[in-house]
């Protein structure tokens, strides 16, 4: 396995974000030469912290079934406002990408997944990838930063009435009311996206489930893919809700009737992004995947 701390450096941003790999390697009985889908994992905590139950718990689970995985360790406030995270969101695509040999990644199937405010972060990757005020300082070609898939759990979406305000604020500071609609996922959707994959709680009483659902109706209006799950009961914050991401004693937490949506998301993957699945960038013919 390749397990190292990438810096990355991005305009606008006092230091580096950092991207914790967790590439598994190749030997002859997997194939010298297999490529495995890449997830870039986004923890959430309301964009003024990141909750370590939804990185490297999530990270080894999905590495362990057969896909590469990465940890992003972006800025939150006060150190950073719209639009640093999303810009160090693009740059760990790229980086990806850029070193897909090395990961033994498939470079068309780099899926990007985030927990509450981190699937914001992730869904603006998704979204918004193309927008100039994210990626030219970059210095790139857009689509190098287009995700080829989006996960999305329970996840901030709206800056509407069901709103997580606290998300909402830290992002952007004093351009609160300048930019509010502008980072209001649902409205931002085009024909454009990438597959996605949403989950939430029905009770989730941080981030209402409404979120995920005004994001559902809008990918379908654009006649994007998207699978969505809604789980019957789990409060906020469930990452693979078993007891490995809850401490000694509070286990009592973990909603089992959600923890399925690990097995949900793997088959999801698969069907996009195995042997013969096709996610094309919006330039690209489809045309069958050769068997790896």
């Amino acid at each position: 396995m390749i397990h190292e701390c990438i810096p990355l450096t991005v305009p606008g941003a006092e230091g580096a974000a950092e991207l914790l790999t967790y590439a598994p390697d190749n030997f002859p009985e997997l194939g010298p030469d297999r490529r495995r889908p890449a997830l870039i994992i986004c923890p959430g905590g309301g964009y003024h912290c990141l909750a370590g139950r939804e990185g490297e718990p999530v990270a080894l689970r999905f590495a362990g079934l057969g896909f590469a995985t990465f940890v992003l360790s972006y800025h939150v406030a006060p150190q950073a406002r719209w639009p640093i995270p999303q810009r160090q969101l693009l740059a760990a695509v790229a980086h990806v990408r850029d070193n897909c040999a090395r990961y033994h990644v498939d470079p068309h199937a780099v899926v990007v997944m985030g927990f509450s405010a981190g699937g914001h972060l992730a869904g603006c990757a998704g979204l918004l990838w193309n927008k100039q005020e994210l990626y030219r300082p970059l210095r790139r070609r857009p689509n190098l930063f287009r995700p080829d898939g989006v996960v999305l759990c329970y996840s901030v979406v709206s800056s509407g009435p069901a709103a997580h305000r606290g998300s909402m604020e830290n992002l952007l500071g004093e351009q609160y009311k300048e930019l509010l609609d502008r980072v209001s996922l649902e409205k931002q959707v085009t024909r454009q996206a990438p597959p996605f994959f949403l989950w939430h709680t029905a009770d989730d009483t941080c981030v209402p489930v409404e979120n995920t659902l005004l994001l559902e109706a809008a990918l379908r209006a654009k006649g994007v893919g998207v699978e969505t799950h809604i789980y019957p009961h789990g409060s906020h914050g469930q990452s693979l809700a078993d007891h490995t991401v809850f401490a000694p004693g509070q286990d009592w937490m973990a909603s089992a009737p959600c923890a399925v949506w690990v097995n949900h998301c793997t088959a999801w993957l698969h069907r996009h992004f195995g042997d013969y699945a096709v996610a094309p960038h919006p330039d690209e013919q489809t045309k069958p995947r050769k068997k790896r």
